[in-house]
This record gives C-alpha cells, sequence and structure tokens, in this order.
C-alpha cells in the first residue's frame, strides 16, 4: 500500500551560538534567514539560541530529539569555539553542517580543514544557503556562488570566494520571529533604559555595506557586505516596524546600521515616513560623529529620537588615526555630543582601552574626555585585533604574538596579545574608565532612574557582568 501521510519537507536547524554575555540583541541574521528558506523552499525550519540556555548538553538533546537534516550555524570570532562543537554534534547525527557569519566569511579554508562541516558561505547568506539546499535536497553537489562545498564521495571541496550579495533589500521577508523567544528578548532589552527604564524596545536592521575603513573592523565588513551602502527604503522599515508594533506591542526600537546617517536625505525621508506613520515610538542609531549636523539631530528627535550612540575609541590622535584609522577628531565627537545634548539627545559613547603600545597617559586621556563630555553612557572595552583586519595583519608584521584561542578574543574581558601592560592592569584601567565616567553628577538622574526600575536594575547587571571577571585574568 503507498504511504498515505504525506513525505515531510526536509528540515533545517539554525543555531545561534552564543554562550557568553547575553543581550536583548535578538540574532536578526539567523532569523531572517530562517525568513528566507521557508519562503524560498518551503522547508521547515527551527532556531536553536544559547543566549539564554548557553548549555551543549541541551543543544546536543535538541538536535537529538530532531534530527535535522542540515544544520545551520552563524559564528563571530567570538563564538567560534562552542560553534565547533555544536558542527561535530551535528556532523555526527548524520546532518549536512553549513557555517557562515563574520569569521567564516574571513577564513573559509581553515573552516573546511574541519572535516564536520560541508559548505562555508561567504558574506550574505541568503542566496547562498538557499542555492546550497536546493542541491542537496536534489541530491546534487556542484559549485554555489559565495560558498565552499564539501564533495564527500570525491573530497573536493568547490570553491567561490565570490560573494552573492542581495541587492535589493526591500525584497527580503521580515525575519522569523515566531522561532524566536522575542518575550526573554524584549525582557533583556535595554539600549534605551538610560531615556525609560523598561521599554519594550527592538533592534532593527536597514542597511548593509560599509564605505568606510576603520582598521580595526572594515576589512572584515567589506567582506560580508562590500564596501557599497545599500538601503532598505524608508517605507519598507516603517512597515516592519507597524508589524512590530501590531504584534508585539513594542515602544521603542535601535537601528544597528554601523551609520544611519550616511545619506543625510536618506535619514529626513526615513524621519518623514516615520512621522506620517503615526507610530509614535522612541529610537536611536549609531552614527559617526562628523556625519551628523545639528539641523538633522533636530528633525531626528522631533520624531522621537533619544540616543545616538558615537564610537570616541581614543582620545589621543596617535593612537585613534595612527593605529585605528577612525578619521574623526575628538573636537568634531565633542561638538556633536554637546549638540545632541543641546537637543535633549542622550549619547553612548563607546571607547577602547589598551592598544598595542598604548600608554597609560594615553589611556586616561580616553577617561578624562569621555567623562567631560555631557554623554550619558560609555561603553568601554579591551581592544581586540580581529582575525582579518588590517589591524590584525599589521600587528603580526610588527612581530606580536596573536593567539590561536578564539575564547581570548574577548573584548569585555581580555586581550590575544600581550600588551606592554599587564592584563590585570588593563582590567583595572577599564574599571577606573567606568567608575569616572558615571561617577559625575550629570549621570546621576538617569542612573537613579535605573535603579529604581526592576528590568532596568536587571540590565544593569547584565552590563555590568561584562567586566567583572569570571575567571583570573592575570
Amino acid at each position: 500500500m503507498p504511504n498515505s501521510h504525506p513525505k515531510q519537507s526536509p528540515l533545517l536547524i539554525l543555531v545561534y551560538p552564543r554562550f557568553r554575555y547575553p543581550s536583548g540583541d535578538y540574532p536578526i541574521g539567523v532569523a531572517l534567514l530562517a525568513s528566507v528558506v521557508r519562503k524560498e523552499l518551503g522547508w521547515r525550519v527551527s532556531i536553536i539560541d544559547t543566549t539564554f540556555n548557553p548549555d551543549l548538553n541541551w543543544v546536543q538533546h535538541q538536535l537529538e530529539e530532531s534530527r535535522p537534516d542540515v544544520v545551520g550555524l552563524g559564528m563571530s570570532t567570538l563564538m567560534l569555539g562552542e560553534g565547533l562543537e555544536i558542527a561535530e554534534m551535528a556532523s555526527v547525527l548524520g546532518a549536512k553542517v553549513v557555517v557562515g557569519s563574520a569569521h567564516p566569511s574571513v577564513f573559509p579554508t581553515e573552516m573546511m580543514a574541519h572535516q564536520s562541516i560541508d559548505a562555508c558561505v561567504i558574506g550574505e547568506g541568503e542566496r547562498p544557503l538557499v542555492n546550497l539546499l536546493r542541491n542537496w535536497q536534489r541530491g546534487i553537489v556542484q559549485p554555489v556562488q559565495g560558498a565552499h562545498v564539501r564533495n564527500r564521495r570525491t573530497g573536493e571541496v568547490y570553491v567561490s570566494n565570490e560573494r552573492d550579495p542581495v541587492s535589493d533589500l526591500n525584497v527580503l521577508p521580515f525575519p522569523a520571529w515566531d522561532l524566536i523567544d522575542m518575550d526573554s528578548y524584549f525582557d533583556a532589552w535595554g539600549q534605551l533604559d538610560s531615556v525609560r527604564p523598561g521599554l519594550r524596545g527592538v533592534n532593527l536592521s536597514g542597511s548593509r555595506g560599509c564605505p568606510f575603513t576603520c582598521r580595526f573592523c572594515a576589512d572584515t565588513l567589506h567582506t560580508m557586505f562590500g564596501r557599497k551602502l545599500r538601503q532598505r527604503s524608508p517605507e519598507s522599515l516603517i512597515e516592519e516596524l507597524t508589524a512590530l508594533k501590531k504584534q508585539y506591542k513594542i515602544e521603542a526600537f535601535w537601528l544597528t546600521d554601523d551609520t544611519f546617517t550616511t545619506n543625510r536625505k536618506y535619514v529626513e525621508q526615513f524621519c518623514d515616513v516615520l512621522e506620517q506613520s503615526g507610530l509614535n515610538l522612541v529610537w536611536g542609531c549609531t552614527t559617526r560623529a562628523n556625519l551628523i549636523p545639528e539641523y538633522l539631530i533636530e528633525r531626528m528627535h522631533v520624531v522621537g529620537l533619544r540616543k545616538v550612540g558615537i564610537g570616541l575609541e581614543s582620545a589621543t590622535e596617535r593612537v585613534r588615526e595612527g593605529i585605528y584609522n577612525k578619521e574623526v577628531s575628538d573636537s568634531e565627537v565633542s561638538t556633536t555630543v554637546r549638540a545632541l545634548h543641546k537637543q535633549g539627545v542622550q549619547t553612548l559613547l563607546f571607547l577602547m582601552l589598551g592598544a598595542p603600545s598604548e600608554t597609560r597617559w594615553e589611556m586616561l586621556q580616553t577617561i578624562l574626555l569621555s567623562a567631560s563630555l555631557p554623554a550619558t553612557e560609555a561603553s568601554f572595552s579591551l581592544f581586540v585585533p580581529l582575525p582579518g583586519t588590517a589591524v590584525y595583519d599589521q600587528m603580526k608584521a610588527e612581530g606580536y604574538t596573536l593567539s590561536e584561542d578564539y575564547l581570548d578574543y574577548d573584548y569585555y574581558a581580555k586581550q590575544p596579545f600581550e600588551h606592554t601592560l599587564s592584563r590585570w592592569e588593563l582590567r583595572m584601567w577599564q574599571r577606573v574608565g567606568y567608575a569616572r565616567f558615571y561617577a559625575s553628577r550629570k549621570r546621576l538622574p538617569s542612573l537613579i532612574q535605573i535603579l529604581k526600575n526592576e528590568q532596568g536594575r536587571a540590565s544593569l547587571k547584565r552590563k555590568m557582568m561584562r567586566i567583572v571577571p569570571r575567571v583570573s585574568t592575570t
């Protein structure tokens, strides 16, 4: 008798292996891939997200229970250790394994040296992943643009280093929110805590590509998304926000674009469409200090802008330009922070301590400058040269020994190289930075507001855990 039950479509499980530093930033890229695969291929898709359950045994159980046909892993350098363990688990269970995101995009050959991996996507994953899955479903193993693919029968690896990006971002569906524990992310979301603790907010991605050349990140971003800036239409962003407000009752959002105000005309159009929508949301974004003039700040504030993230990185030109090539002066940062404050918009400053050869005096100047500005928040991270970036290559050329243990690439807790100062002292400078910044009276009203709110206190605790060592750092 013929089988009366229709054959199930193949199952893809996407794993987001975040085992440290939980936050309210839900994995947009993973959820978007899930949505694309369901739309294009009709596959069953689920997501294993370890953000709030960082347990490899739990991941193993989920894989054993579901027995997926394919497992996809998106990995930054900081996620690589656990990610490779999960790849091995999936391979042992008979699933095909595909990896992608920042680290695999920069080092595809290194990834394919792991026999548990069947394919490595370079750059944006939507088109290569769909083509890979379509081939595997048909029992075909052949080259795919934007991916390295292993032929297990012959042992050959088909190599394609040419990316296959999405030219029109408006054609992409909304992320698969139904596969994400959105309530946990709403509870943990803290981007606008200093504006009003407990805001029900969400992150939103509006662009890909970066035309700038900061030496600590540009090469990786260019490999992932290219240099040309591609932006979703303002109408597309507002449509997604409308859906999020209807489905999840959001009150706020944060645009994750690295430099949202690169195109001023675009920002003005976004403000117009947002205003016309009547959504009445508060929001924030990240940009460069030299790309957000005062007239634009005023317009953005009218439609709900309440916080802007800006990278100062270092107060000294030798470090900021000579090592990082930031191409933004400290005076531009000061002027912009004061202009934001004047308009009633808060500032989050991003700063790095412990660049190669950076002295105590230089770090002190960074701490003092940040504390002197009318910024509301600051993030002091340790400088970490990510593999594949220009600063990483320069350090190797200068004779620095860079760790091959990717657990050492942790900008909250440790560096993968020997600085002239001890790791213990660098951590102390990091804490001095926070103590000096938040000791200012101008920060007290916001801090008190956060401490009075239960969700605000929980969010503050998560942030503080980033600078409290779990193990000895000596």
